[in-house]
């Protein structure tokens, strides 16, 4: 059983890192990749469906493949370590939180997106001196930049999982 989840688990993955390629290179086609946070959305939406680790590992692969093959995000000014740290704590987060405790999805994605920005507002926060700026200018604006993609995230993810989740296209772990 144990080789068939971590099957069923390799493959989603898969299907959610390349996701997380593809999509965000439409958005920055037309300018709106780092408001819309398309990179986000399946990586939120997939995290439901994968165990902790697989999550992890997703989190940290797709941003990190993405720049190696598109150059984005980029990694100075540094984009791409936040990135990793942001989709990281969103992935675990979900999936950890979906597979112990009895939330909603929606309650669910609101911590981890919580968790998220929090991880993005901290490394602004800390970054900013070293590119020279102000750490309250740097840290807030880092923060609402993403407020429209964050938006978007709360709206059409639980859509997505719950679709997925009622189709049996994807079967929930738990």
């Amino acid at each position: 059983m144990q080789s068939t989840l971590d099957i069923k688990n390799l493959t989603t993955s898969a299907f959610i890192i390349t996701l997380g390629i593809v999509i965000p290179i439409a958005f920055h086609a037309i300018g709106m990749g780092s408001v819309f946070l398309p990179m986000y959305w399946p990586l939120a939406a997939g995290a439901f469906f994968l165990l902790p680790r697989w999550a992890v590992v997703t989190g940290i692969l797709t941003p990190t493949l993405s720049f190696i093959l598109t150059g984005m995000p980029p990694v100075s000014p540094p984009i791409l370590p936040i990135m990793i740290a942001e989709l990281t704590i969103l992935t675990l987060t979900i999936s950890y939180l979906n597979k112990k405790e009895a939330l909603g999805i929606l309650w669910i994605l609101v911590i981890g997106l919580l968790l998220s920005k929090s991880v993005l507002f901290i490394a602004a926060w800390l970054i900013s001196p070293v590119i020279g700026l102000p750490p309250e200018l740097i840290s807030v604006s880092s923060v609402i930049h993403g407020l429209p993609g964050t938006v978007i995230i709360l709206i059409v993810v639980p859509l997505i999982v719950k679709r997925l989740t009622n189709k049996n296209i994807i079967v929930k772990e738990t």
